[in-house]
């Protein structure tokens, strides 16, 4: 075979595969999002599915794989080590990028996958062997999100991010580093909340508070949660729902004009999020209390 046609069959089969080496003909689900650091990705396949996975070794980090589905069988050779493994609902993997890793699947499977990068200073233990009901409840809480992410607010992004770092760092860190609760100073709150409102940051994410603070991400978002009880994104979001129900009650401003007054991208955003926390849209509550 010519080397020009060799070249052009690799190139074929890469463009046939995710950069995890699963065929894309066999994925239903094929999501990806960023939240902050980490990129997480949902991959799904239905029916008696038997597939081919091959990822060589490369200089990118580590990845966690959970299974969403019970049953799910694989036969995986990982460097020198080849073994069978049946996965359990909210069974986890963890594995370096820095070994060939190729697995034979078979039947229906539903992973959550979550990459740390290269650089990150989160190191996880590696494990063919765990179950994480905690991080398989907060993964189907991101499935919507993972088909729609840019529906999402970029500071929710990031919070999702960070809520999944402090998890992997308490429960699957090789070390886990002793902290002290840390709470902002006063100075530190009130700058966060003016940024957090001001219509100057819009898009902001947790980096840029942070870094007017000179604090690293995970540390602020740690802080204002320890010192306010909420999460930045909650508190943006039950501050911006607060403005909505006195403009509701004491004008006849449309709901178009009230959800962008309060910093919400329409007015669908705002109906939604109103009527998850009154339990009544926006139109019906205003009719209740002007009665």
């Amino acid at each position: 075979m010519a080397a020009t046609e060799l070249s052009e069959i690799q190139t074929e089969l890469r463009k046939s595969r995710d950069n995890l080496g699963c065929s894309l003909k066999s994925l239903r689900h094929n999501h990806s999002a960023r939240a902050g650091d980490l990129t997480l990705l949902r991959k799904t396949a239905s029916g008696p599915v038997r597939s081919e996975i091959a990822t060589p070794a490369q200089d990118r980090g580590m990845i966690l794989g959970m299974s969403l589905l019970p049953g799910h069988r694989r036969r995986i050779r990982e460097g020198s080590r080849r073994y069978d493994r049946v996965f359990d609902q909210d069974a986890i993997y963890i594995r370096e990028f820095d070994v060939d890793y190729a697995a034979t699947a078979e039947g229906a499977f539903d992973f959550l996958l979550i990459e740390l990068p290269l650089h990150s200073p989160l190191r996880l233990r590696p494990t063919n062997e765990a179950l994480d009901p905690r991080l398989g409840q907060m993964a189907r809480g991101l499935l919507d999100w993972l088909a729609r992410p840019a529906l999402l607010d970029p500071l929710a992004s990031d919070e999702i991010g960070a809520r999944l770092m402090l998890h992997l760092e308490r429960n699957h860190a090789i070390t886990r580093r002793l902290r002290r609760r840390s709470r902002l100073s006063p100075a530190q709150l009130a700058r966060a909340k003016e940024m957090l409102m001001s219509v100057e940051f819009e898009g902001l994410r947790l980096d840029d508070v942070a870094l007017a603070l000179d604090l690293p991400r995970n540390a602020f978002f740690r802080g204002f949660r320890e010192t306010t009880g909420l999460s930045p994104y909650q508190w943006l979001l039950a501050e911006r729902l607060e403005q909505g129900r006195l403009l509701l009650r004491l004008t006849q401003l449309p709901l178009v004009d009230i959800a962008l007054a309060c910093g919400f991208a329409d007015q669908s955003h705002f109906t939604r999020m109103f009527t998850r926390a009154q339990g009544l849209s926006p139109g019906r509550w205003r009719r209740a209390v002007q009665a």
